[in-house]
């Protein structure tokens, strides 16, 4: 499996015709998570359906048992990535792709046990999206990152010109909300 190096991830926007434009086709090749926690993914699928290009995961938060179809994957909340019922299912509706969200190191024992394909760890550094969160730092990340059995994603405080920076500490790629939908 080879991932772009950058995860771009919406914001929990309401307007869906926001998030279409954002995951639309012209994003092929591209990788992304749609974080719209208010919507289900039957209400996703309807709006979003044909609109969506390159390699889209849905947040779990918007999971809701039906089948994952236009979606390739699920971006597991860190309390869904506990739960392995909900990882067979998601396997069974079709998802290609399993992503998690860590931020210690029980969290990344979880994803490896589960058999994640790749995680975001965060917050690395201050993200505008969460000013309230402290940042771990690049040698906390580095330490975390090394404990994974699958690609890593910096998050937090990323700027999509970042990610030398991040592979000098370990991570595959970078993540992020603001800038990341600027650039594949």
């Amino acid at each position: 499996m080879i991932l772009p190096r950058k995860y771009a991830i919406t914001g929990n926007e309401e307007n869906l015709d926001v998030i279409a434009k954002m995951v639309s086709s012209k994003r092929a090749g591209a990788l992304s998570q749609v974080r719209a926690k208010t919507h289900t993914l039957t209400t996703l699928k309807e709006v979003l359906g044909s609109k969506i290009g390159g390699i889209v995961l849905l947040n779990s938060s918007s999971y809701d048992g039906t089948v994952l179809h236009p979606f390739q994957g699920i971006h597991l909340t860190s309390q869904d990535a506990k739960d392995m019922e909900l990882i067979k299912d998601l396997r069974k509706r079709g998802a290609k792709y399993i992503a998690a969200s860590c931020h210690n190191e029980e969290e990344i024992s979880i994803a490896n046990r589960v058999g994640c394909d790749f995680i975001t760890i965060s917050p690395v550094n201050i993200a505008s999206c969460h000013p309230e969160a402290k940042p771990i730092g690049w040698q906390r990340f580095s330490e975390l990152s090394a404990l994974a059995n699958m690609p890593t994603f910096a998050l937090g405080g990323q700027s999509i010109h970042d990610l030398s920076v991040a592979q000098q500490f370990g991570a595959y790629g970078i993540s992020g909300v603001t800038e990341f939908w600027q650039d594949k």
